[in-house]
């Protein structure tokens, strides 16, 4: 697909779907294990071209904020569904979805977007190294038809995924992103790249997504995506 849009033919909102995914990786060195023909495994490419680079973390922002819209209306009030800075959705404590968001940069703006994303749709039984996953169908009982499912994600893309929008939407998306921001203002241990473990709470994401933390000296700290992560 990159190899594509590098010689300008690919078209907007060009999806690629996967059956399986069993060596995957996400941000911050994560693992993603899927099983075949259980899961939602697809990279949508969007072209955003001549979005300003300041503003390319808002993609990030709608992403995640749009995949946690459409799993929380197909699984009505069956559990809590939030985002995982930097963009991960997760039920409760687990992981139900991974994303991640590449934008290709060209003097100084945005002129084309992959977004990767594996959603864990049917699958029951995942390995031991993944002990925080979790699925719609482990949620809900219920089998989900996953064409569905992407059908109303790619929908829903095409409402928000616009340079027009981001630059007139900036505060209220990143208003909603804080909203449903994974265990905001609540005291939490981390981890940060020297190995250092330190208990502090998520009180923002800075514009340039930096996670900030407040640590118990009461002052404020950015962190980068690899710097820190969750215990």
């Amino acid at each position: 697909m990159k190899d594509l849009s590098k010689k300008g033919i690919l078209e907007n909102f060009t999806t690629v779907v996967a059956e399986s995914q069993l060596e995957g990786k996400g941000q911050m060195n994560t693992h993603w294990h899927s099983a075949k023909g259980k899961n939602l495994l697809f990279t949508v490419y969007v072209a955003l071209t001549g979005l300003p680079i300041a503003l390319s973390p808002y993609v990030s922002f709608l992403v995640a904020l749009k995949i946690r819209e459409v799993l929380d209306g197909f699984l009505a009030d069956k559990t809590k569904i939030q985002i995982k800075w930097p963009n991960d959705i997760m039920s409760y404590n687990q992981k139900i979805t991974g994303i991640l968001v590449e934008n290709k940069i060209k003097q100084e703006k945005v002129f084309g977007t992959f977004i990767g994303i594996g959603i864990n749709v049917n699958q029951l039984v995942f390995p031991d190294f993944l002990p925080n996953a979790t699925s719609m169908s482990i949620i809900s009982g219920v089998n989900y038809n996953k064409d569905l499912l992407l059908t109303t994600i790619i929908n829903e893309f095409k409402k928000v995924l616009t340079v027009g929008y981001i630059l007139e939407n900036k505060e209220i998306i990143k208003k909603d992103y804080l909203s449903y921001l994974y265990k905001i203002n609540i005291p939490s241990m981390f981890r940060d790249k020297a190995g250092n473990v330190f208990m502090a709470k998520v009180i923002n994401v800075s514009d340039e997504g930096l996670l900030i933390v407040e640590k118990q000296d009461e002052l404020a700290y950015s962190y980068a995506v690899k710097e820190i992560s969750f215990l």
